[in-house]
């Protein structure tokens, strides 16, 4: 039997079992313990002839598990928490959605913290949850709760600045076209444009603060959406220079253009490319963002490893499952790690390919990011009616990098153990080698990955250059 799927209310997903270890871990359980019930839980599964499970069954199943490798006292602990793989329902009225470190994620940086805190903070409310076996909450409770760990971890003023964030929502409209709906003014969102051109959060959040003010001194009830921006251009050009206005304004630009925005991330694992790609689509409004990692998944539950046994393995070491006719036998070391890494891409652009497609003929803005998003694998017959974007990620700092691996090895409860990069790591480096070779050759804009802020101002810089010289745009 092949892989097992999880059954959500969104669709199935493969079953990981690194969130079983991860339920684990903060019980005391050594890693390795943890790993075999995990494998345990998987085999009984695949035993019963379950291709799917519920979260129901895998609860009961996991928990009998438990109990038996690891003994009653430690399954009683673990029953009390709200697992990994359950959704914690967040109720507001008669309206039920399911939580997300996400959108709360978005809301905290409204209220002034940077992507990382954010993001951090947001995890910790999650555990929180989870460990008291929250399985509802009402959105109010929730509030309290996130206003309460924020106070404990940035103080009062951060407290207050959160709960305080939608105080004025609805009481200020922003009109749109003639004879089109007229929609409430938001600082969240012109927040997210602000840091779309490379504002801190804090600082984004307080000019938008500030151009609210204005207009509700003035005894405003409504502002047409070009008046707004104009608004918004003059409030940068004194706050923070003509380069962010004309920033500003070309980014704008991009939003309101017929053509659909395609951002290609590509970079070796480590470097931040998943971080980046998400700072980006949400400055930029993105919602679709698209790992290759994910697309890889899908082919490899399609096709057997028989079939295409590059597919399964990490880009690192498919080279040990290329056949001895395609050169595993014959030539250097370097040869067989980069002939088993290309022969992965090629299989996976087929996928890649084909998303960009699809959004180019429905018009929709994507950011694709992994390792195997090579652009010279991965054109396609209506590149013309996209903005397409190409950028690597690399990381020039050995050290660092391999830090990197540790802090996602800790991150991640051990699901995604450093040891099994730290082996691999001459191989990582040298696929990355490569990758920047082509890059130069190709005019694809290297993006430094030591330090995210950073990442994103460059990435940022890189998209207003693509904007001038592809649209022609002026302000």
């Amino acid at each position: 039997m092949g892989e097992v799927f999880v059954r959500l209310r969104q669709g199935r997903w493969p079953l990981s079992k690194g969130l079983l270890v991860e339920a684990l871990l903060p019980l005391g359980v050594p890693l390795e313990a943890a790993q075999a019930v995990a494998h345990t839980v998987e085999e009984r599964l695949k035993e019963e002839g379950r291709a799917e499970a519920t979260p129901r069954v895998l609860r009961r199943v996991f928990l009998e598990e438990v109990a038996r490798a690891l003994g009653p006292e430690v399954a009683e602990r673990l029953a009390r928490q709200t697992l990994p793989f359950e959704e914690i329902q967040v109720v507001e009225g008669r309206r039920r959605r399911p939580f997300s470190k996400g959108l709360l994620a978005r809301s905290l940086e409204e209220a002034g913290l940077s992507l990382r805190e954010a993001h951090e903070l947001a995890k910790q409310v999650e555990r929180r949850l989870r460990e008291e076996g929250t399985r509802r909450i009402s959105a109010r409770r929730l509030e309290a709760l996130v206003a309460q760990e924020l106070g404990r971890v940035k103080g009062k003023a951060a407290r207050r600045r959160y709960l305080q964030r939608q105080a004025f929502a609805g009481e200020l409209f922003v009109e749109e076209a003639e004879g089109e709906p007229r929609m409430p003014f938001s600082k969240g969102i012109l927040a997210q444009s602000l840091m779309g051109i490379g504002l801190s959060p804090e600082r984004a959040y307080r000019l938008a603060r500030e151009v609210e003010v204005g207009l509700r001194q003035e005894g405003r009830r409504s502002i047409r959406r070009d008046e707004l921006r104009a608004l918004v251009y003059q409030t940068l050009l004194k706050e923070a220079g003509e380069e962010m206005a004309r920033r500003y304004l070309l980014l704008r630009h991009l939003r309101r253009s017929a053509r659909p925005v395609h951002i290609l991330i590509g970079g070796v694992t480590g470097v931040g490319k998943s971080v980046l790609a998400s700072a980006l689509a949400y400055r930029l409004g993105i919602t679709h963002i698209v790992p290759s990692d994910a697309v890889r998944e899908v082919l490899r539950a399609i096709l057997s490893k028989d079939l295409l046994p590059t597919l399964h393995h990490s880009t690192f070491e498919a080279w040990k499952a290329l056949p001895s006719e395609m050169g595993r036998g014959d030539g250097t070391h370097e040869d067989r790690v980069m002939g088993g890494f290309l022969d992965q891409v090629m299989k996976v652009a087929v996928g890649l390919r084909a998303i960009q497609e699809r959004s180019a003929l429905e018009g929709t803005s994507i950011v694709l990011e992994g390792v195997h998003v090579v652009p010279r694998y991965l054109d396609h017959p209506y590149r013309e009616r996209v903005l397409t974007v190409p950028m690597l990620v690399v990381l020039q700092d050995e050290k660092l990098h391999r830090d990197r691996f540790l802090l996602r090895d800790r991150e991640t409860a051990h699901a995604r153990p450093q040891e099994k990069y730290l082996v691999h790591f001459a191989e990582i480096r040298l696929i990355q080698e490569h990758l920047l070779l082509w890059a130069q050759e190709e005019g694809v804009p290297v993006i430094p990955g030591e330090d995210l802020d950073e990442a994103v101002e460059k990435a940022l810089e890189v998209l207003v250059a693509y904007l001038k010289t592809q649209e022609g745009t002026h302000a």
